[in-house]
């Protein structure tokens, strides 16, 4: 999902290198803004939440059910248009060439926030230690370091747009382009498989059907507006199916968007109460109360934190934790999983996320037998890193 955004992104660079010189350049650097805009309204909020005495962390967006619905809504409409259901610009056609670069500019910009809203749980991983410390700081130290992480963020597209003359290693345009941006269709409606996933685990499945349902009438309203508000109807009958089709999906979209954040939580229910197995592995669920009752009767104790929108997370679980030998390992030493899921919103979990210097997830914490210290791994493990901790506490 979070590569998606990116392919897109460096296809619009592509295009603006073909037209005319600096043209590049106005996209990165537009591009940047809407990044660094992104960062500082995220920052903004959750400072601000942090000065209320909340409790919340990088990728909070995403523990937000009408907000998940909301995205899934705008890239399964991205998805309709990269596949050609409908195209947006098509009226564009008839305005100057000053208008379009306009739109083309605001198209950079909204790319660019959009890329921020979506990656921000994937980048966790990679700048968990600098949230952290960044939410722990004075508001403007804290502001400093968002921005500095914004600028890495979009520094390869600023880079690209500095050397447009890269640019020429890219394939010449032609019909490839259009199998390409379809292909960059079925990505997005992977991203939209996977957020529907999230959700379902958010507000369970009656809350995944009104989502399905919304999609349905979303794909009508395209549908509605590629087949009759081309430039090949009358002026009249692409007003009337524009308009038609705008009434469908906004207004599926703000209903659905609406009903979907006045359902329960569901993912509390189904996996933060009870003991789940996966993988071969049994976790039990977090509390900090638990976790120092165990360790007061002597037992090894590994705690992940994760959530089901962390593809990080899920990674590591498969290609690390779950794996033959380490569950060997869990079972031969007696080792008690806990499982943090911070899939929702979890006050407790972001508290203990922020004892350990940390914003978001992946985290892995082991507590060796016997009360002793606890040892904080990176947030990308490997079996061999599992194994080797585990062996330590000998």
């Amino acid at each position: 999902m979070c590569a998606a955004g990116a392919f897109d992104q460096g296809a619009g660079f592509c295009r603006a290198g073909k037209g005319r010189a600096g043209e590049a350049w106005q996209h990165g650097l537009v591009f940047t803004a809407g990044v660094v805009l992104s960062f500082w309204a995220l920052a903004g909020i959750l400072l601000a939440l942090r000065a209320g005495g909340q409790q919340l962390g990088w990728g909070f967006q995403l523990q937000e059910p009408a907000f998940v619905a909301f995205l899934v809504a705008v890239l399964f409409v991205f998805g309709l248009v990269l596949f050609g259901v409908f195209e947006v610009g098509l009226t564009l056609t008839t305005v100057g060439g000053a208008a379009m670069n306009r739109s083309g500019l605001a198209g950079s910009f909204f790319t660019g926030v959009l890329a921020t809203v979506v990656a921000t749980p994937c980048t966790a991983p990679f700048m968990g230690s600098a949230l952290g410390v960044a939410l722990a700081q004075p508001t403007a130290v804290a502001l400093l370091i968002f921005t500095a992480l914004a600028l890495g963020m979009s520094a390869p597209y600023l880079i690209l747009a500095a050397a447009p003359q890269l640019l020429r290693f890219v394939p010449r345009p032609g019909a490839w382009m259009e199998s390409f941006k379809q292909f960059m269709g079925f990505l997005l409606m992977g991203s939209v498989v996977w957020l529907l996933w999230v959700l379902g685990l958010e507000v369970g499945v009656d809350g995944l059907a009104l989502m399905l349902g919304m999609l349905v009438l979303i794909g009508l309203g395209g549908w509605i507006w590629g087949r009759w508000g081309s430039l090949t109807r009358t002026p009249a009958v692409r007003r009337i199916a524009m308009a038609t089709a705008l009434l469908i999906i906004v207004g599926s979209t703000v209903f659905g968007v609406r009903t979907i954040h006045q359902l329960p939580s569901a993912a509390s229910a189904a996996t933060g109460s009870r003991e789940t197995k996966s993988g071969g592995i049994r976790w039990e669920p977090f509390s900090p109360a638990r976790v120092e009752e165990l360790r007061r009767a002597g037992k090894p104790v590994f705690v992940d934190f994760t959530a089901a929108w962390c593809l990080s997370c899920k990674a590591n679980e498969k290609v690390a934790l779950e794996t033959e030998a380490v569950r060997q390992e869990i079972e031969r030493r007696g080792i008690v999983m806990v499982k943090a899921d911070w899939t929702n919103r979890d006050e407790e979990i972001t508290r203990t996320l922020a004892e350990f210097g940390r914003s978001g997830v992946p985290l892995y914490v082991f507590y060796p037998a016997n009360g002793r210290e606890p040892k904080v791994l990176p947030e990308v493990i490997t079996p061999g890193l599992i194994l080797e901790t585990f062996r330590e506490d000998s």
